[in-house]
């Protein structure tokens, strides 16, 4: 395939958007484990 403005350009936007995404997960990740941890201490 041809080495094209465009193509490099959609490259870095799909990288852009996995990399927001990524780091969504994580914030999701760590805000069940915080929750997860404050349902723990309300049982004791």
């Amino acid at each position: 395939m041809a080495d094209t403005k465009r193509g490099r350009d959609k490259k870095g936007h799909d990288e852009e958007k996995r990399q927001r995404e990524r780091e969504l997960d994580e914030e999701r990740e760590q805000e069940q484990e915080a929750e997860s941890d404050r349902e723990r201490e309300d049982e004791q």
